[in-house]
């Protein structure tokens, strides 16, 4: 590892300190009543509202809830999948599987069983993440384990929405070159899009 990916990952480790943190002085009541602000918002977006098959997540902690987004993409008829890590390869697969058939999976999250069926990832149209924080430029810092990165890179056809709370919004991020750009950030109280190319 070179000096410069050193003070790199240093620089990220004190950010998710210091932003899990500030995110989790959000009340309960606080942390709910902005999730559904941000799930109206990511509903407006054309790549989420016009979405055959959406990549949702179970929250973990104190993470936007994403309860509401998946309620509101079911009555449309559209398929809501979740992640599930696959050990030892960083990577994630999508698995039709209904929320409360999610169980807690080896790095904390709760995600499909193992008998859930998994979706190709050709036909995720859209996925929405969660993350650490989030830069202006379109840069997502998660929790450091780089599954969301492996695999989208692996799937350049799909949109890439992060949601969050304004609270982790940052002016930059550290960039690396694993790191997957979004096509759109989504917090309370706005939306944010990016030309992905364009970075």
């Amino acid at each position: 590892m070179t000096g410069v990916e050193t003070r790199s990952g240093d620089a990220k480790r004190a950010l998710r300190s210091e932003l899990i943190a500030v995110r989790a002085r959000l009340s309960q009541e606080e942390r709910s009543e902005k999730s559904h602000a941000i799930a109206e918002r990511v509903d407006r977006i054309a790549a989420v509202r016009d979405a055959r098959t959406v990549a949702l997540y179970a929250p973990l902690g104190t993470e936007v809830d994403s309860t509401e987004l998946a309620r509101r993409i079911g009555a449309r008829g559209g398929r809501v999948v979740y992640p599930r890590s696959v050990v030892g390869e960083r990577r994630l697969v999508f698995c039709r599987c209904d929320p409360a058939e999610l169980v807690r999976g080896p790095l904390g999250a709760r995600e499909p069983p193992a008998g859930a069926p998994e979706v190709a990832l050709a036909e995720v149209d859209c996925v929405v993440m969660p993350g650490v924080a989030f830069s202006l430029d379109g840069l997502r810092l998660g929790r450091g384990g780089g599954y969301y990165d492996a695999t989208l890179w692996a799937m350049p056809g799909s949109a890439r929405v992060g949601v969050a709370f304004d609270v982790q919004v940052v002016p930059s991020l550290p960039r690396e070159p694993h790191d997957a750009p979004l096509d759109a950030l989504v917090t309370e109280s706005r939306a944010l899009t990016f030309a992905r190319g364009a970075r």
